[in-house]
């Protein structure tokens, strides 16, 4: 090969990896428009909230949540999956995390039974209070030989913050009230949703905010 066509075949390499770096680049770029732009949810999904009590499976699985009807996450988990096509599992429920079960354990179980706890819960008005979706985010987490990752909708919620607050301020134990925020997980790489208990939400979490549509319910 002469020196003229090796110069030639350079160039040509050298446009074809450029145009292969930019199409990525504009590809990344466009995912991450279509990943921002906001979720909708329907008023109609944000109704009637239950307080449970869930049974003991370890520390990290909730002990109460607030829980309503299903469609929630499943509405925007489709969405979530239109948009990033990824393979992920979902929740069978909507479910806010209100105490963990080591959080009661550490510092609660020597002031209240479970019972009393949620009898506190609903005395504080955590079922007819409103719980609204702010903003989807997201979580990734390298660990060796895979990634897990999960999207998760925080929610706004004065009155869940407030009776953890207020928890904190009669345990007998460590209780960190900021420790758990209020959020409803949407879809996760691995079907054990509980690991990802407690999350610690901040707004950088978030990747697109939730937009409440109009005249539902």
């Amino acid at each position: 090969m002469t020196e003229k066509k090796r110069s030639r075949l350079l160039v040509r390499m050298a446009v074809a990896l450029t145009a292969v770096v930019v199409l990525g680049y504009l590809f990344i770029g466009s995912l991450e428009t279509t990943l921002s732009e906001p979720y909708t949810v329907e008023r109609a999904h944000l109704g009637k909230w239950t307080l449970v009590l869930e049974p003991a499976e370890g520390p990290n699985p909730p002990l109460l949540t607030a829980r309503t009807g299903s469609e929630l996450a499943a509405s925007l988990f489709r969405q979530v999956f239109q948009r990033a096509m990824e393979s992920m599992n979902t929740p069978a429920t909507s479910s806010i995390a209100i105490v963990l079960h080591g959080e009661f354990d550490r510092g609660l179980a020597g002031r209240m039974t479970p019972g009393e706890l949620l009898a506190a819960a609903r005395a504080a008005g955590l079922e007819s209070a409103p719980h609204q979706p702010r903003c989807i985010a997201h979580r990734r987490i390298s660990e060796p030989g895979m990634t897990r990752q999960a999207y998760f909708a925080i929610v706004e919620s004065p009155s869940i913050v407030s009776f953890r607050q207020q928890l904190a301020k009669e345990a007998s134990g460590a209780f960190d009230a900021a420790a758990l925020t209020p959020v409803i997980i949407v879809g996760a790489s691995d079907p054990v949703f509980d690991r990802w208990l407690p999350i610690r939400a901040e707004e950088k979490d978030c990747v697109a905010p939730i937009r409440i549509a109009q005249g539902q319910g």
